[in-house]
């Protein structure tokens, strides 16, 4: 699979050279992050190739709530890094089977998953994100899951964002009690 590099200062690279044009023809590479890749980089990555945030509606609330937020120090506290990865679930079995398939983006803390709902979004801006690994778990009369590595597209790995962060946070007020 191709693959494309996010950059820290939100450049697409391909091939060793910063996409100018049309980032639209990358949306199937492989993901890979440049070193010290941050959740701000891909604010700044839609910043720079507007026609991404066309992917999703939730793209232009949350680069208007972005244009406010400080622009360095962002980063929360006790988290190691933010993770995204995939997770596929078979659901039913045995009985009326489904299949689920989603890109997960969670915080660490050393090893230990933990959902980032209840953080601001702006206090997230400037901690670490890795790339983490396929988790597949299989629901019936027992549950097993399963891990695999695994490869993130460039669309995949957008549209997750967006819809994690379209509805993690808590209203400000409420976070003030932390």
């Amino acid at each position: 699979m191709n693959a494309i590099t996010l950059s820290r200062d939100g450049a697409l690279i391909h091939a060793g050279k910063v996409v100018d044009g049309d980032p639209l023809k990358y949306l199937s590479n492989g993901v890979e992050l440049g070193e010290g890749f941050t959740l701000r980089g891909v604010f700044e990555m839609m910043r720079r190739y507007p026609i991404l945030t066309r992917l999703d509606p939730f793209w232009d609330t949350l680069l208007e709530q972005y244009a406010t937020w400080p622009p360095a120090g962002s980063e929360a506290g006790g988290l190691t890094c933010l993770e995204m990865g995939k997770t596929v679930e078979m659901i039913g079995f045995p009985g009326k089977p489904r299949l689920e398939i989603y890109v997960t983006l969670y915080g660490l803390v050393g090893d230990e998953a933990l959902e980032i709902k209840t953080f601001q979004v702006e206090s997230l801006l400037d901690t670490p994100v890795r790339l983490g690994g396929l988790k597949h778990i299989v629901f019936g009369d027992t549950v097993n899951v399963f891990q695999f590595k695994t490869v993130l597209c460039l669309f995949e790995f957008i549209e997750g964002i967006a819809w994690q962060l379209s509805f993690h946070g808590t209203p400000r007020e409420c976070a003030l009690r932390r």
